[in-house]
């Protein structure tokens, strides 16, 4: 990661030697993150005996997280680029119903199965996730400007170096007409447990790439207002089984410091 976060660094100080030879604008920008997205995740053998089936995992609302950078800003005839670095937090929240052998939903739950109870009985689960990633965003916009120049229109690819990636889950189970509710668990999925086939089957890469695509508005020739939504095109977990969708808004305000 030291070493992905000095090519960064190295790629954005080669920008700005380009940069410094014309006239540029450039500030910090802060703003919030709005995640929303759903995974389907293939069936993880536990043992000989027992898996834990494919799981759909629906969106359970919109994750609220956080975006703060610099950015520079070069204008040319008729459009300009932008570069920036950025530390991001996205905040995924999911919600899932499924079946599974009484026996592991016991194991789930942190208890014993009751002797009487047969280990095949099937036992409803529902359950709840909520995934932050934390990560170092480099995107690279094309944009235009409009409106005597205060309205700007932008797209390009965004570079994500992963720094932290974490998944917090909880739930309860219905076995026999009986509540049965389960450990909370939380996993590291950057380190995650390579003895623990469920957080393995999550292990989120250490870079990935998104689209990204903005509208932005400039106020007083000092406040930049933008508003962008970008899908990681790459893809998030190593997994390359795991289906899905995951969209990000970001809402920032930038200020111009030169």
């Amino acid at each position: 990661m030291k070493q992905l976060k000095l090519t960064v660094l190295a790629l954005l100080l080669g920008s700005a030697s380009v940069f410094a030879q014309q006239t540029v604008e450039g500030g910090i920008k802060g703003g919030a993150t709005f995640t929303n997205g759903h995974t389907t995740i293939p069936a993880v053998p536990i043992n000989a005996a027992l898996s834990v089936p494919q799981i759909e995992n629906k969106g359970n609302g919109t994750g609220v997280g956080y975006s703060f950078g610099i950015w520079a800003r070069k204008n040319f005839n008729g459009f300009f680029v932008q570069v920036e670095a950025d530390y991001n937090r996205f905040v995924l929240k999911q919600q899932a119903a499924f079946s599974v052998p009484a026996v592991l939903a016991a194991s789930l739950a942190g208890t014993t199965l009751p002797a009487q109870v047969p280990a095949t009985t099937p036992t409803a689960i529902a359950l709840t996730s909520e995934s932050v990633l934390e990560s170092v965003n480099v995107p690279i916009l094309f944009g235009k400007k409009f409106a005597n120049e205060r309205l700007r229109a932008y797209i390009g690819p965004n570079l994500l170096f992963t720094n932290k990636a974490t998944a917090t889950r909880q739930g309860s189970g219905t076995l026999l007409g009986q509540n049965l509710p389960l450990t909370a668990t939380t996993s590291d999925l950057k380190k995650p447990n390579p003895a623990s086939p469920t957080e393995s089957v999550l292990e989120v890469k250490p870079f990935t790439y998104a689209a990204e695509v903005g509208l932005g508005y400039t106020i007083g020739n000092l406040i930049d207002i933008d508003a962008r939504y970008a899908v990681p095109v790459g893809g998030i977990y190593k997994n390359k089984d795991i289906k899905g969708y995951l969209g990000i808004a970001t809402l920032s305000v930038g200020v111009k410091l030169f």
